[in-house]
């Protein structure tokens, strides 16, 4: 499977990438809706600066594996067929925002955030004030999941089940995956990536030494040392090696402002500078970690009886962080053969 691309004289072959998607928030529409929007949004995005790229990704959809873990919270009801249709409308209308704005859909280099925001109709202090009242709702959800992943570990082994099936499968394809991980499924997918890389029983120590080409985190809790306390690697805090994946080629980073998960700005602190210290990154440090923070998520809730006079606007959905601009062009770049 190679793609041509115009004017760079070499054709790129796809048949060895993979791109691994794990949401969030466990309350969430049926696997084919939410694998269907997620990649909706992410080729859409890649689009506008590569058409040509976007159009082999619509005709190959096999790139795309949904690590969809939401039906194994127990009692779990995907969101119904009306909500779906409100909720494919919103997405569409992110898409159409992050068409029209290009690259200025994110704040550039020496913008002002507040001057950004403004004009976009959007004031700095109310935007952060209104994801207030969204925070109940999502913070509830987080917490009654984590809960979960933490006191029952059948429930846990059901979380990870998909990712891992999903990467064992891309390495035993001879395929170099990345992981693209939203919420709740960036701390599942750390855990994932952190078992790879030290477990010595089978099924894991065959692919000790295997690698993801990336690692995405957005709207990632974290930077919240509560949640880093759940996760397998707590019990190795000694700024060892056996403290952090050593299977992540590159990890990036993204908050969006006003998303209530992601508020901690202490990724560089807490992993990056530590892993780079035990050389956990390949060689060529330049881009291998970057944390980018402060990002626009243009997401307006779907309206229901609920919720019909509360804040519109969600900066933490997934939606607003598969539409951003670098994203888009690190995965585009992976794609394409570009990483170095």
């Amino acid at each position: 499977m190679c793609l041509d691309i115009r004017g760079a004289g070499m054709a790129i072959d796809l048949s060895n990438k993979k791109i691994i998607m794990i949401h969030g928030l466990g309350s969430k529409p049926p696997r084919d809706v939410t694998h269907a929007l997620w990649c909706k949004a992410l080729i859409e995005n890649i689009r506008v600066g590569h058409r040509g790229l976007a159009q082999r990704l619509d005709a190959n959809p096999q790139l795309f594996e949904s690590a969809y873990w939401a039906d194994a919270v127990p009692h779990h009801i995907p969101d119904d067929a009306g909500y779906c249709r409100k909720l494919a409308i919103q997405v569409d209308k992110v898409i159409d925002e992050r068409r029209a704005a290009r690259d200025g859909f994110h704040v550039g280099m020496g913008e002002k955030l507040g001057s950004f925001f403004k004009d976009r109709g959007l004031d700095v202090v109310k935007l952060l004030a209104g994801a207030l009242t969204v925070k109940d709702d999502v913070m509830t959800g987080l917490l009654r999941e984590t809960e979960l992943y933490d006191q029952d570990q059948y429930i846990a082994d059901q979380f990870r089940a998909p990712l891992e099936s999903a990467l064992r499968k891309a390495w035993d394809a001879g395929q170099e995956p990345i992981v693209l991980s939203h919420s709740m499924g960036s701390f599942i997918g750390y855990d994932v990536l952190w078992r790879f890389a030290h477990r010595k029983t089978a099924g894991f120590r065959q692919y000790n030494s295997r690698r993801v080409r990336m690692f995405v985190t957005m709207g990632s809790p974290l930077g919240d040392a509560s949640i880093r306390n759940l996760l397998f690697a707590t019990h190795h805090q000694d700024h060892s090696r056996r403290q952090f994946p050593t299977n992540i080629e590159r990890w990036h980073n993204y908050a969006c402002l006003g998303d209530v998960v992601s508020h901690q700005k202490n990724f560089d602190e807490t992993f990056y500078r530590p892993m780079r210290k035990l050389k956990l990154f390949p060689a060529n440090k330049k881009f291998r970690s970057i944390d980018y923070a402060a990002l626009h998520n243009p997401f307006e809730v779907v309206t229901h009886a609920g919720n019909r006079k509360k804040e519109k606007r969600n900066p933490h959905k997934s939606y607003g962080y598969l539409a951003q601009p670098r994203p888009g062009s690190w995965i585009a770049d992976y794609l394409l053969d570009r990483l170095r």
